[in-house]
Order: structure tokens, then C-alpha cells, then sequence
């Protein structure tokens, strides 16, 4: 297993007042790829799309909701931007490369009438992203079923795919082969990379023979200034750097609080584990009930529920039979008995 870190997108945001944005509109109606998602009369809610830039690496939004404000969202690929057409590869923030984005996306925004440069736009969101590359599929579908299992993390929701959205071609698939969770400031977002570009007809040559499983923290404004050093803001390349400085701190806060850190073993395997280990009865009964339950429940934290339902515990003691696994160096997450692999590592930076 191959780790690379970085940013997969930057997203931007300007208010913009009714003529700008009727300029614009009117400017990206007359280019191809531009796509209506939203006309509300009645609720004065809007929302247009334009891909005319996605192959240069960068997509636009303009919108407006129950009659707030117009936006317009400037979606940034940097890599894409920068040339490398792998649409896998991850972007590391340099004060040079980002210059030449800036000045590579203030063109683009110059032909559709843009009120001003991205560096004077606000900084809205940036997904810190890792790519684990394997060489066989089976790693990755392996990897998204044990991360679907994930712990919930409080105030944050399950999300999907849906049809009406029309963000994905096939949204059985994309489900199939993805895991999120989502608040208002970030997103958890585990998918298959390599289903997703074949299904969207970007798969790259460099990508032959490889399989990526990506883990995507999406971070919107209010969560990207926890992250910022000393909380000192300053412009979007600052936090940007700042940011990038912190990036192996982030995936690591999102993968401990969502998977327990052991080896993913078979479910036997787990049993015989616990059932050697010299454990006290009441112990060893818990940490069984939990192997189950997780096994037969949505997720992790539906399972932990159920032990402290059956057992009457606390939030605390239930934390604790999931430390009696991290002693024995093993999540209650299992593969399945049939599984390929008789064991998979925590993915660990």
C-alpha cells in the first residue's frame, strides 16, 4: 500500500450583486456545459453550473437560496490546473505553484465576466485528501466495506447519492463503492477513485495496473480556521499553507475518531482472539456481544449503542471494551469468514 497526501480541491466563494451575476449567467449560458439544477420562483431559489473549465480544472456555481445573497463557487482542481491531467493526483501547497494557479484560474474567470481575482475571493472549502494505492481491487472494496462500518461522529449524519442531485451517473454504484458522513462545516468522505473516474470517463494511463482508495476530509470555512496555526488568519494562500502544514494532523483526528485502531481480522479469528485472551467473564462477554453486533449493525456506533443498551453502560465503560480490543491489537470491525485476506493493516500515516 502506496500513502500520498494533499489537496484534491480548493473552493472559493464571491457575493455577487444582481447585475454581476446576470452577466455572468448570461455569459455561461452562451458557452457549452452550462446546466440549470434549480429555478424556484416561489422560494427565490437558484442554482446554475457550468463545467465549460472542468478539463483546465476548475467548475463553476452560482446560487442563491430563499432569496439571500447571489454566490458565485469557484471549484479549483489545482493539479488539473497546473497540467498534470491525472485526475488522482493531489496537489502540495508551494507559494510558486500557487501564484501560477491564481493567475491560470483569473484568466478563465476573466472570459465569463468574474468581478475580481480567486486570491481576493473568500476561502470556502479545502479537501485534504489521502490516496491509498494498491494494486488489486480487492483491497479496495475490502477497505470501503470496513469503512462503512465507521464510527459515527457526534452531530455528523450518513450521507449518499441521489438521483435528483445528479452527482454521479450512477448513483447505485457510487453508493456502493462509498462511505460519508457529513455536518455543516465538514465531511468524512471515503470512495473508490478508480470507479469513480472510469464512471466519469477521466481514467488516466498513469493510473494502469492501480487502484486508489481515497479518504477525503472536506473542510468548510468554519472547520478549516480550527486548523489554521495559532488561529492566526490571514490571506487564502496563508491558510492554505497553514492548512497544508496540518494535514497528516487532520486525517489522523478523522481516522481515530472513526475507525478503532487495530488489524481488521476474520470474524472466527477475532472470536478465537478474544476467547484465548485472559479476560475476566464479564469482559469477555462484551467484547463478544460488541464483535456481533458490529458485524450484524450499519455501523460501529449502532453497535456500541446496543452494548450499552444490553448491558446498562455508560458512554465510557462501553469505550472501554473498545480499548480491550486495542489491546489485542485488533478492531471489532471484522472481515467476513469467507473474506480473501486473513487479515488487513489500520491505514495509518
Amino acid at each position: 500500500m502506496d500513502l500520498q497526501i494533499g489537496f484534491d480541491t480548493i473552493s472559493f466563494h464571491q457575493a455577487l450583486p444582481p447585475k454581476q451575476k446576470e452577466k455572468i449567467v448570461g455569459r455561461l449560458k452562451s458557452l457549452p456545459k452550462f446546466k440549470t439544477v434549480k429555478s424556484d420562483y416561489e422560494s427565490d431559489s437558484y442554482e446554475y453550473f457550468s463545467d465549460y473549465f472542468a478539463e483546465r480544472g476548475v467548475k463553476l456555481h452560482i446560487s442563491r437560496c430563499n432569496g439571500r445573497p447571489w454566490g458565485l463557487y469557484v471549484i479549483v482542481h489545482p493539479t488539473l490546473v497546473l497540467g498534470d491531467d491525472d485526475r488522482s493526483a493531489l496537489y502540495q501547497a508551494k507559494k510558486s505553484s500557487y501564484k501560477k494557479m491564481v493567475r491560470l484560474v483569473d484568466k478563465m474567470l476573466d472570459k465569463v465576466s468574474a468581478p475580481c481575482s480567486l486570491e481576493d475571493m473568500k476561502l470556502y472549502r479545502a479537501d485534504v485528501t489521502t490516496n491509498a494505492i494498491f494494486d488489486h481491487m480487492k483491497w479496495v472494496a475490502e477497505y470501503i466495506r470496513i469503512y462503512k462500518k465507521s464510527m459515527i461522529l457526534p452531530h455528523y449524519k450518513l450521507d449518499w447519492f441521489r438521483e435528483k442531485e445528479k452527482k454521479a451517473k450512477d448513483c447505485k454504484l457510487a453508493n456502493r463503492n462509498s462511505h460519508k458522513q457529513y455536518c455543516k462545516s465538514s465531511a468524512f468522505f471515503v470512495y473508490d477513485k478508480t470507479a469513480q473516474l472510469e464512471m466519469i470517463d477521466w481514467f488516466s494511463d498513469t493510473l494502469a495496473g492501480k487502484k486508489v482508495l481515497r479518504l477525503e476530509i472536506q473542510l468548510r470555512w468554519k472547520a478549516l480556521k480550527k486548523w489554521v496555526d495559532n488561529g492566526e488568519l490571514g490571506s487564502n494562500w496563508e491558510i492554505i499553507q497553514s492548512v497544508c502544514k496540518n494535514q497528516e494532523k487532520i486525517i489522523k483526528w478523522y481516522l481515530g475518531r472513526t475507525q478503532p485502531k487495530g488489524q481488521y481480522v476474520r470474524y472466527k479469528d477475532a472470536v478465537d482472539l478474544i476467547n484465548g485472551a485472559k479476560l475476566k467473564k464479564k469482559t469477555r462477554d462484551r467484547m463478544l456481544f460488541l464483535l456481533r453486533k458490529t458485524s450484524d449493525k450499519e455501523s460501529l456506533t449502532s453497535a456500541l449503542e446496543a452494548l450499552q443498551m444490553e448491558y446498562s453502560l455508560s458512554k465510557g465503560q462501553s469505550k472501554t471494551v473498545l480499548k480491550k480490543f486495542q489491546k489485542l491489537g485488533i478492531s471489532p470491525i471484522t472481515l467476513a469468514n469467507h473474506s480473501d485476506f486473513n487479515c488487513l493493516p489500520y491505514i495509518s500515516l
